[in-house]
């Protein structure tokens, strides 16, 4: 809005030393010059605001608040208020009053822009729309195919003082509604922090009953180890086997005094052993001279 306003810049130089016809001309230069679409600053000067009682220059002092505050519709209610407006005047027109109606509706129709507008074609509309857009003046997508113009943003045109108790209750509204979402997102961000810290609290508590059951089942283990024999199984697997028809070594007391006759019985054939171990079957002399009678015969 400030590149706007400056190319305003020029025409207010110039008013500040002028007046009657000089001040008329300036005001006509400045609603047709490209690119200037704010004239409050211009309204402000004295020299302009005395053309108001001049009758030969009230047309012109009219024609720059139609240009400040007014659309197209109300030049057409009264063209004859005006002084003759050259094709430029009123494309410059076309242009604040679709500014006009951007600020009032987000999505705009084509075939309402097309009676305010004044226009025949969609082609020629587009075609304004995309110079408005390119002015700076306000920014949003044309649907060609659905036929509206849906306004992202819009600059704003000049106030007057009845226009300020309408922004004043705008503001109102949006300081009620910002105070609104704010309200929400505070309620929101508490019930967030409620939740965390509940949640913490929960795996806290998880954690603490992890550790005391992993401690509980540790020791557990521990003892049930400490009360078993650690070198049972060991001993039995070393302990040598018995000979071969020779009875276990509890046969002969083993873990306390050797029983002797036990020991004795098993070598020599008792009820500890079959005696086979340490004796052998030696042939009787009728049995060796059979023997030897059968190899003589043989041989």
């Amino acid at each position: 809005m400030s590149d706007l306003s400056s190319k305003l810049e020029p025409f207010l130089l110039l008013a500040r030393s002028t007046k009657g016809a000089a001040a008329a001309k300036i005001i006509m230069d400045a609603t047709a010059a490209p690119g200037v679409y704010t004239f409050s600053e211009l309204l402000e000067f004295p020299n302009i605001q005395e053309l108001s009682i001049d009758p030969t220059y009230q047309n012109h002092h009219r024609l720059l608040q139609l240009f400040a505050y007014g659309t197209l519709a109300d030049y057409e209610t009264a063209t004859s208020s005006y002084p003759q407006l050259t094709p430029s005047h009123i494309l410059k027109l076309k242009h604040l009053t679709l500014v006009s109606l951007a600020l009032t509706h987000r999505s705009l129709p084509y075939d309402q822009l097309l009676s305010s507008l004044r226009l025949d074609t969609i082609r020629q509309l587009e075609d304004l729309i995309i110079d408005v857009i390119y002015a700076g003046l306000l920014g949003g997508k044309m649907h060609h195919h659905e036929k509206v113009l849906h306004v992202d943003w819009v600059s704003g045109r000049d106030l007057q003082e009845k226009d300020l108790l309408t922004v004043q209750e705008g503001l109102v509204n949006w300081c009620k509604t910002a105070d609104t979402l704010l309200s929400a997102l505070d309620t929101r961000i508490l019930e967030l922090k409620q939740s965390s810290a509940q949640e913490s609290a929960r795996s806290n508590e998880y954690k603490i009953y992890r550790d005391r059951e992993y401690q509980i089942i540790s020791t557990e283990l521990k003892n049930t180890k400490s009360k078993s024999n650690p070198f049972g199984e060991r001993d039995r697997a070393f302990r040598p086997a018995p000979p071969p028809g020779v009875g276990g070594f509890k046969d002969f007391g083993v873990g306390g005094e050797i029983n002797q006759d036990a020991l004795l019985a098993g070598l020599m054939g008792g009820a500890g052993g079959s005696g086979r171990l340490l004796t052998r079957n030696v042939p009787s002399p009728d049995e060796l001279d059979g023997v030897r009678s059968f190899k003589r015969s043989r041989d």
